[in-house]
Formats: structure tokens, C-alpha cells, sequence
């Protein structure tokens, strides 16, 4: 079911599915099922029922339904290209980020402690955590660079060494800078973010 919606900006329109429904019931609500033809050769149910919900989803945030293609390295985009858009998916929720001006990138990341075992590799020596909120903070700083990774579309992409989150606190919701040093363009980003029970999601356009 839609679970968000939200403009975050003027042209970026952001949106949240919670799966709730069966395979069945996701496949009922498509009229263009030769679109996600490729369900059929999945193997992971929980795959399939994030593929079903981001195309529902997208449903809700345009009026209709889109045809999603995919470039060689796996980045989506609309057939009709329409607008830009980023998907991501956590257990048991799918987001969608769409905007008809220019590039986003987005991620969203359940709450859990597994961002400890890879902490090293994602926060830099200069990035700053909220020790009153480190878990969340922690996961932030890693939503945040999964969405620039998502933005950039590079390879070798270290994101200790090329992706930086400036200093901020946390809150339920707010905005953050970001930077990457990867490509020659040097990308400075605003990040739009929203802490839930379930979850950390963050959003990002270039600044």
C-alpha cells in the first residue's frame, strides 16, 4: 500500500510502498504485465514483490504506468523518458524518487545494526557522527552515499575515499550537503532525509 508521498522539492516528487500484498494481488493491479515479464524468471519471491510494488508505486506518484528499462549497468530509467527516476527497495518497503528537470539519487535502508560491521569502510576520518545518535546517524551517512553512488553512475567508487557527508545533526527529518570527489565534476548534492521506526531514507539533487 502507499505509504508516502511527498514533493520534497519543487521537482522532486518522492514516494514509499510498504508490501503488504501478495504476488497475486500486485499482478491484478497492472493492466501492462508484459512489462515485468521477467518476475517469471526470478527466483526470490521478496524480488518479485519489490519489482511489482516500485511499478505500482510509480502508478500512484504519475497517473500511469511506465515502462522501466535499464541501462548496462543496472540504472533505471523511464521508457518514454519522461523523467528522471531512482528506486530503492529495504525489507518490506520500496521508495521511488521522480523528477522531469534533472538527476536524483535515493536510497532508503532499514534500521538495523549491520552498518557497524561495515562502518570502516563507508565513514571517512573527517566525517563527524552524533554519538547520541549514532545508529541512525551511521545510516544516513550510508543511505546518503548509496544515493550518490546511484546519482554518479561510475565505476571504482570508494565510498570512504570519494563520497562525503558534511556535518549535520540528526533529526525525524531535514536536509544535509554531500560530496563526492570520484568524477571530474566534483558534484555537491542536497540531501533531503526522513528517519522512520523502520527505517532511514535519503534523497539528493545536485546543489
Amino acid at each position: 500500500m502507499l505509504y508516502y508521498k511527498e514533493y520534497i522539492t519543487p521537482s522532486t516528487l518522492l514516494g514509499v510502498w510498504k508490501i503488504e500484498e501478495t504476488k497475486e494481488e500486485l499482478l491484478t493491479s497492472l493492466i501492462h504485465k508484459e512489462w515485468v515479464s521477467n518476475i517469471y524468471s526470478i527466483k526470490s519471491e521478496s524480488r518479485i514483490l519489490e519489482i511489482l510494488s516500485a511499478r505500482l508505486l510509480i502508478k500512484e506518484l504519475t497517473g500511469e504506468e511506465k515502462e522501466i528499462l535499464y541501462n548496462n549497468t543496472g540504472k533505471p530509467y523511464f521508457a518514454d523518458n519522461s523523467s528522471y527516476i531512482s528506486i530503492s527497495h529495504t525489507k518490506r518497503f520500496v521508495a521511488v524518487a521522480i523528477n522531469k528537470e534533472k538527476p536524483i539519487g535515493l536510497d532508503i535502508e532499514q534500521i538495523s545494526d549491520k552498518i557497524r560491521r561495515v562502518q570502516s569502510r563507508i565513514i571517512g576520518p573527517k566525517e563527524y557522527v552524533d554519538e547520541s545518535h549514532e545508529l541512525v546517524h551511521l545510516l544516513l551517512h550510508w543511505s546518503a552515499k548509496e544515493a550518490m553512488f546511484k546519482f554518479l553512475d561510475a565505476d571504482s567508487i570508494d565510498f570512504r575515499e570519494h563520497l562525503f557527508v558534511n556535518k549535520f545533526v540528526p533529526q525525524q527529518s531535514g536536509i544535509f550537503t554531500t560530496m563526492e570527489s570520484r568524477t571530474d565534476s566534483q558534484h555537491r548534492f542536497t540531501a533531503y532525509y526522513k528517519v522512520e521506526k523502520e527505517f532511514v531514507m535519503v534523497c539528493l539533487e545536485e546543489a
